[in-house]
């Protein structure tokens, strides 16, 4: 099945049917990356990375929760959750081709592991359509514990996002194979326009602002 490529105002559009919107993601990418912009020299080498993709999830989560979303981390499979359960949203890091609306397909920066490729094949069996086929993934894998018991495994989107020099691109797309750890098939790419990466557009919190947001904090 060919993979579809929506953008601009489709774009938009199908966003917003998923709760979504482009202002919502860019303020997310945008917060990520200035925190991820205080990493120095005197950091590990995949601080940068590792910061600009934990807090893109931990800032997605942040717009989310307003509106009902939950959000659990099965595996440290950062997922949030829909508020009707039906399908969830993982942020992660994408390769050089993410955000483009060509026929070369995207995929993810990093080759995934177990719960990613279980995501992925759950998804693909959804758009198989079975019916009532029960795909048991055993609750002994711990794959979604936090969940409801009976509730059903959400269907998982992917927020790539990719950062370079001038911009951010960044897609909320929806895979349906995954080989080797790495995502070879989209059922659905929802391209978002690039941000320009210049001061000007931040439009978000700062490090300087950080002290006047109230974010409830409690031991885990």
């Amino acid at each position: 099945m060919a993979c579809a490529v929506l953008a601009e105002a489709e774009a938009v559009d199908r966003l917003a049917e998923l709760g979504l919107s482009v202002e919502m993601v860019e303020r997310a990418v945008r917060r990520a990356d200035a925190d991820a912009s205080m990493c120095t020299a005197f950091d590990p080498p995949i601080m940068e990375g590792l910061l600009r993709w934990g807090r893109t999830n931990r800032y997605l989560r942040e717009e989310l929760a307003q509106a009902g979303w939950r959000f659990d981390n099965p595996r440290n499979l950062p997922r949030t959750i829909h508020p009707t359960g039906e399908f969830a949203i993982v942020a992660t890091t994408g390769d050089d081709l993410t955000g483009l609306a060509a026929e070369v397909l995207p995929t993810t920066k990093y080759a995934k592991g177990y719960a990613t490729a279980e995501a992925v094949a759950r998804n693909g069996q959804l758009a198989l359509d079975f019916g009532d086929f029960d795909f048991d993934f055993g609750a002994s894998r711990d794959f979604g514990a936090s969940r409801d018991a009976g509730a059903e495994i959400p269907q998982t989107w992917f927020m790539l996002f990719y950062v370079d020099d001038d911009a951010f691109r960044v897609e909320v797309s929806l895979p349906d194979r995954i080989t080797d750890g790495r995502i070879t098939s989209w059922a659905e790419r929802i391209v978002l326009p690039p941000f320009p990466r210049d001061q000007d557009n931040l439009g978000a919190v700062t490090p300087d602002q950080a002290d006047h947001v109230d974010v409830p904090v409690s031991r885990r």
